[in-house]
Order: C-alpha cells, then structure tokens, then sequence
C-alpha cells in the first residue's frame, strides 16, 4: 500500500503516488463532491439511453453503481502494478489504458444488468458507445489528476503536525523539503513548488534532523525521506533518483548506509 506508483496521465503529465493515499485522496470531502456532479450529469444526460427500457430508480443508481465497480477494476490495478513496481522500480504506466482496462467489464456487466431489468428489450449495442464513454471518463480523471489530485493532497500534508528547520536564522518547513545541497558557504533549498538560497553549513541543518525526516547520503547533500526515491547505477556507481528527477550522488562509503535507509525508512515494504 506504500509503493510509490509513477502514473502518466490523458496529457503527458506524471503522477506519484502510493495507493493508501490514492485512497484518502478518493474519500476526501472535495473529490466526493467531484465525483458527485459527475455522477449527477451523467444521470440527467442518460448516454446509454436506458431509462426509457428500465424503472426510474434503477436508472438513478445504476450511474453510482457503474461507478464503484469501475473503481473496484481501477485500484486493482494500482495494488497490482505496486506489486510489480515492488520489482521493478522503473515501471511506470498511463493512465489511460488503467482506465481502459477498468471500463471494459464496468460497460459489460452495467449492460447485463439493463438488459435484465427491461426484460431484454434495451435494444443498444453499447460496443458502439466504448469511444464516446473512453473519452468521458478519460476527460474527468484528466481533470482529477490534473486540478483535483494536486490541491487535496496539500491539504491532506497540510493536516499533519509540521516540524521546522532553522536554516540561516529563518524557520524552514520540513513537511515541504525535497532536498538540500551544498555549494561553497551557502545552501540550495529545494521544496515542493519553490527553491530558496540560504548562507548555513549543511552540517548544522542535518544535525537538526533524524532518520525519520531524511538522510545524507553525500557530503554536499541532503534528501528528504520520500517513498519516490529511486536507485539507480551511473558508471557503477549508486546514484538516487528523487521526485523531481533531481540525480543525487551516493558516496561509496555511505552506499550501505543509504541502502539500508531506503529500505527503513523511504520505501519500507519494498
């Protein structure tokens, strides 16, 4: 439930995520609202047709229930390409053909069910509406990963307790650093959506911090803990990947260190 997941979404745009907080992204009070207008509009729209073959009330909640079975297929998905990632830490995957591959059955089994309920007299062939349903789905979780996963996850960071760092007699957030590096007398700050340049020794930063906040995996840097850290090798030597692509190098007196680290603290489980 851990295991960072690099997804692509509709446009090109990479998402990072592990599925536990997919899933508290998912019950948050603005995405349900989301989810709620978009059920809404395609239960007064009525793009299959079907509420002329089957009773009012099953047409109301069929929309709800397509849904949540659609959803069910989705984050099986997630749990299972976290197995592989587990494996494979390169594997990433877009967010199309996850949908895709959720919306077949989801299309098929809502079908069966209207063709049950009006006594096989729903005439359509929904084959010929996969397109049009692909694209809707497509264009709201474009929306989702794009305005909606973004803003709720700030919130939800937003929620724990937040601790600080003194960094050249100013109070830093620790909950937003991504990384630390050190160049000459100053430091470079690099945060969630800022970079910032402070005159400070990285020695007197990191000895503020503990293994649960991050690690020095080099003299001149410091990284936050983040289950995104990536390994990977460069001329034989370990360097590590982080959520901005930034490439940090890992000194080989401290490869059994940073190794033991990611496994501790950054990616346990993995």
């Amino acid at each position: 439930m851990n295991t960072e997941l690099t997804l692509w979404d509709l446009l090109g745009g990479r998402v990072s995520i592990d599925t536990a907080h997919y899933f508290r992204v998912l019950t948050h009070q603005r995405t349900l609202l989301f989810v709620f207008l978009a059920l809404l509009t395609f239960v007064a729209a009525d793009p299959s047709g079907s509420r002329n073959f089957v009773p009012m009330w099953f047409a109301i909640i069929l929309w709800p229930v397509a849904f949540s079975f659609y959803l069910i297929v989705y984050h099986a998905q997630l749990l299972s390409l976290a197995a592989l990632t587990r494996r494979f830490s390169w594997l990433s995957m877009p967010t199309p053909l996850v949908g895709f591959v959720a919306l077949l059955p989801t299309v098929y089994v809502c079908r069966s069910a209207v063709i049950y309920m009006s006594d096989g007299e729903f005439p359509y062939d929904v084959s010929d509406q996969l397109i049009f349903y692909f694209l809707s789905v497509q264009g709201l979780e474009t929306v989702f990963y794009r305005f909606i996963l973004p803003g709720v996850r700030a919130e939800i960071e937003a929620e724990k307790p937040s601790r600080h760092l003194v960094i050249g007699g100013e109070q830093v957030d620790l909950s937003q650093l991504l990384h630390i590096e050190a160049r000459e007398h100053h430091v470079h700050l690099t945060f969630e959506n800022a970079k910032s340049l402070a005159r400070a020794r990285l020695g007197d930063i990191v000895a503020q911090t503990s293994a649960e906040d991050g690690m020095q995996p080099h003299r001149s840097w410091w990284v936050a803990r983040d289950p995104a850290i990536r390994t990977e090798r460069r001329n034989g030597r370990l360097i590590l990947r982080l959520r901005d692509d930034t490439e940090v190098p890992v000194a080989r007196t401290r490869v059994e260190d940073v190794l033991e680290w990611l496994e501790n603290h950054a990616n346990p489980g993995r």
